[in-house]
C-alpha cells in the first residue's frame, strides 16, 4: 500500500496552496522574530503612531503565533512529502489558530477572512484522500 501511495501525485492545488502558505509563514515567521526581538524600539514606533499600550500585542501572542507558524509549515512539509500526519496536524493547528484568533481579537470578517487558504487546502487535500487519509 506504502508503494501505491508514492506513485500517485500530490496535485497542483496542494501544491499552490503549499507555496502560498510557507511563503506567507516566512513572513509571519519573520515579523513575530522582529516583534519578540526589537521589542521596545516597535513598541516605540508603534506609540508614535498613536496607538494606546493596551492596544498593542503582547511577547506572549507573538511567541504563541509564531509557534502556530512553526508547526503549520512542518505540516505542509509533511504534506508535500505525503505523509498523512501533516494532514492532521494541518487541520488540528488551523482549528487551534481560529480559536485562538476568536478569543484574542473577537470574531469579525477578517477572522473568517483568514479561513480562505485554509478551507482550500483541506478542500484540496480531502479530493486527494486516497493519499491522506487512507484507513
Amino acid at each position: 500500500m506504502e508503494e501505491n501511495v508514492e506513485k500517485k501525485s500530490v496535485g497542483a492545488g496542494i501544491i499552490t496552496m503549499s507555496v502560498l502558505d510557507l511563503f506567507g509563514q516566512f513572513f509571519i515567521t519573520i515579523g513575530c522574530l522582529v516583534n519578540i526581538f526589537a521589542k521596545d524600539l516597535v513598541s516605540n514606533m508603534i506609540a508614535e503612531a498613536g496607538v494606546s499600550a493596551g492596544e498593542q500585542a503582547t511577547t506572549t501572542d507573538f511567541v504563541i503565533t509564531l509557534a502556530i507558524s512553526l508547526i503549520i509549515t512542518i505540516a505542509v512539509i509533511l504534506i508535500l512529502c505525503k505523509k498523512p500526519i501533516g494532514a492532521f496536524i494541518f487541520i488540528g493547528i488551523e482549528v487551534l489558530s481560529f480559536i485562538y484568533s476568536a478569543i484574542t481579537s473577537g470574531v469579525s470578517l477578517l477572522t473568517l477572512l483568514n479561513l480562505v487558504f485554509p478551507a482550500l487546502m483541506i478542500f484540496f487535500l480531502y479530493k486527494k484522500k486516497d493519499i491522506y487519509f487512507v484507513k
